[in-house]
């Protein structure tokens, strides 16, 4: 199974012309997905995403069988690692990125500017003012298939060798762990309450975007960042 690409919704100060790019295994296009939870079995066992980095690649390309969604070039990529320790180069992860930029302009979109935090990339908020309902769902699309194309396991296989070595299936008890280590919460704060309300945040916090960008979650507060919002339109 493959824990991917998530997002938080519901519980940010988000002004109405910004939405979302999803980070969730279907990247279906939607701004409407709750916090992802975790089933407290996984979170009591230790459960792990597999057990090891290589097996973990390997799971990817199995499931990559299935749907097909892959570039040829970002399947290479993910060969590479199942073939040798599961990990990633940093020169391929960042192909990777510049190859799904480009496919983003190459549907005649600007170039998203993407968001970053220790290394590690993630797809930017849109700013969707003057947008139509049309134009909405063609970048809707078109973000979708760039994404499964160029990036999506490439970046998932790459943020895991980095961020969770461990291959945990918990990361909402890593980014609590991470938000603890960094100072922006109490020792005392709980997985259980970062899922309940997490409005005590401070989205435009770096130290809060470097622990949501390193397991694979997406939030902004669009009050306080709006002008460093992606504008696909210029």
């Amino acid at each position: 199974m493959r824990d991917k690409r998530h997002e938080i919704t519901g519980i940010l100060a988000v002004v109405t012309c910004c939405v979302m790019l999803l980070s969730s295994c279907s990247h279906p296009g939607s701004p409407h997905t709750s916090v992802s939870s975790e089933s407290p079995s996984a979170s009591q066992t230790g459960a792990r995403l597999a057990s090891s980095l290589k097996a973990y690649a390997q799971s990817i390309l199995d499931a990559d069988k299935q749907s097909q969604k892959m570039g040829d070039e970002q399947r290479n990529v993910v060969e590479k690692a199942a073939k040798g320790d599961g990990t990633v180069s940093r020169a391929d992860y960042e192909q990777a990125w510049a190859n799904y930029k480009q496919c983003i302009v190459s549907r005649g979109w600007t170039s998203p500017n993407l968001r970053e935090a220790d290394g590690l990339y993630a797809e930017p908020p849109i700013n969707a003012e003057n947008m139509t309902e049309a134009q909405m769902t063609k970048l809707s699309q078109d973000t979708d298939y760039c994404a499964r194309t160029y990036v999506v396991d490439v970046d998932q296989l790459y943020r895991t060798q980095v961020a969770n070595p461990t291959l945990s299936k918990a990361n909402v008890q890593l980014i609590v762990k991470c938000l603890v280590a960094n100072g922006v919460v109490s020792s005392d704060y709980t997985a259980e309450e970062f899922q309940k309300d997490s409005s005590g945040l401070d989205f435009s916090d770096s130290k809060v975007q470097s622990c949501l960008i390193k397991y694979g979650y997406h939030a902004v507060d669009g009050t306080k960042e709006k002008d460093s919002l992606w504008k696909p339109m210029g």
